[in-house]
């Protein structure tokens, strides 16, 4: 929201002429040396206007206005001012001092949030300052509202969330997406560390940035349930199929694919709930090249999500005719590929709604058509989604500190090395978990990201899983207490 603020104008042509004491007090009231400020008068003494500090707090105004030198004087501005502090701040972006756009929403919608000028005719003093209205020759028009799917109470417990998290882990930042899944709706985007939207001295570096759309990740081990998908949709596996993972490690001619332990025989079950490299690297190999880019085509990766949103990115995805063996195995298991975690989130959303993809969004519209495509086939995705219930539910899945009392949750476990310099860095990970939520059906997508943890080597299971439980327990009791309402309404 915009807030009036006052800005401080002299006049140099007249100040240049004159000894007077207040220019002294003026220097001491703003904190500038009265020779810098005698050098501002005498550099624009042929001027009858000059802004000399914008946007001043009401105490300088009170002083400054008490000193009643009528070339010292005020005119009215507007100051952008952010309720939702640090926890919506990347999201929001920021305006320069004028209130143009220039970073997250604030930027692209700028031209729907600016007002557009009018014209007056008025009458001024001989000093420059206008002192009557003479008439109103083109009305202004304010800026339009614009009004969004995000909850402040959910975007708040999520920034919490991760600071505490990223805290404790000593990780270099995280993210979290949090997505209806019937209407696309985004009721959360929060990112930790943020920047303090107040303070211009801290609009700058990645902290300013969205990262849940800006930074590209490889998914690793989340991709894993939409490996399977294709294994059962194109019928080169069944929910009954056995892959021996024997001898625990595959070398190919410039990669090594292995497990995190000896995991010997393994179902498609198996493969998402322990999370196995090699079963899922053997799934994907019997898909031919075309039906597995086909397939992560499909559910949106290496496209642009079209949510207008300023540094989101299409990610990439290798052609079919340029795998080669390995990248046809190492997609199985989220290397070879590049995307955002709104990706991810936007494909685990189409699963939660059994194959029905929504355009996800962020702005409220009144003409919101909730238009969903078939893309995915219902019963195998029932299938995958009953697979992964596994991955946090069951006593040996990967990712069972996700767990959120008193829902199910149908889940997938990721850790990733970063890729630096070109090379992929032994001590540095991404740490991923995406979840499902709702009863009796899925309702909500929820994405995680923990970029370099340091307590530990990065997991998954260990880092990423419990920020999603500690932020799903607390935004449930909101969730469903809003489901009721409107229920009863």
């Amino acid at each position: 929201m915009s807030l009036p603020i006052k800005t401080l104008c002299i006049n140099p042509s007249k100040l240049s002429k004159s000894n007077d004491k207040s220019i002294l007090k003026l220097s001491n009231d703003l904190g500038i040396s009265i020779n810098k400020l005698r050098k501002i008068i005498k550099k624009n003494k042929n001027k009858k206007e000059l802004y000399l500090k914008r946007h001043v707090s009401r105490d300088i105004y009170l002083k400054i206005n008490s000193l009643k030198n009528p070339n010292l004087y005020f005119i009215n501005e507007n100051k952008r001012s952010y309720l939702g502090g640090r926890s919506f701040s990347n999201i929001i972006g920021f305006t320069d001092i004028d209130d143009k756009g220039q970073e997250g929403i604030e930027f692209v919608s700028n031209k729907t949030l600016s007002p557009k000028a009018g014209l007056k005719k008025v009458k001024k003093d001989n000093i420059g300052r206008p002192i009557e209205i003479l008439g109103i020759l083109k009305k202004p028009i304010p800026g339009e509202d614009i009004f969004l799917t995000l909850d402040k109470r959910i975007q708040i417990i999520g920034y919490e969330t991760l600071r505490k998290y990223i805290t404790k882990f000593k990780a270099e930042s995280g993210s979290i997406v949090l997505i209806e899944s019937n209407t696309g709706d985004i009721i959360s985007m929060t990112n930790y560390p943020s920047f303090n939207p107040e303070r211009r001295s801290e609009f700058n570096g990645n902290k300013i940035k969205n990262r849940a759309v800006y930074d590209l990740i490889e998914p690793g081990s989340t991709i894993k349930p939409l490996i399977i998908y294709s294994g059962l949709h194109n019928k080169v596996i069944t929910e009954s199929t056995i892959i021996n993972t024997a001898p625990g490690v595959i070398q190919l001619e410039d990669n090594e694919i292995k497990d995190w332990k000896y995991l010997g025989k393994v179902s498609p079950r198996d493969i998402i709930r322990l999370s196995s490299n090699i079963g899922a690297a053997k799934v994907s190999s019997k898909l031919s090249k075309k039906q597995l880019i086909d397939g992560l085509t499909k559910l949106g990766f290496g496209q642009s999500l079209f949510i207008n949103l300023p540094g989101s990115k299409t990610g990439s995805l290798p052609l079919s005719s340029e795998l080669s063996h390995s990248g046809h195995m190492s997609l199985g298991y989220g290397y070879g590929l590049s995307l955002s975690l709104m990706h991810l989130a936007s494909a685990y959303t189409t699963l939660a709604n059994y194959g029905d993809r929504v355009q996800i969004n962020y702005l409220k519209t009144n003409n919101k058509s909730n238009k969903k495509d078939n893309i995915l086939d219902r019963d195998d995705s029932k299938k995958v989604l009953d697979m992964m219930r596994d991955v946090v539910h069951s006593k040996d899945g990967t990712g069972r500190r996700a767990k959120v009392e008193g829902y199910t949750v149908y889940g997938k476990t990721g850790t990733v090395r970063q890729i630096i310099n070109g090379k992929y860095a032994k001590h540095k990970h991404n740490a991923l978990f995406v979840g499902i939520i709702g009863d009796p059906k899925p309702k909500y997508v929820a994405a995680v990201i923990v970029r370099s943890p340091k307590n530990r080597e990065g997991s998954g299971g260990f880092h990423a899983a419990p920020v999603f439980s500690e932020f799903m327990q607390h935004s449930m009791r909101i969730l469903d207490d809003m489901s009721y309402v409107n229920n009863r309404q």
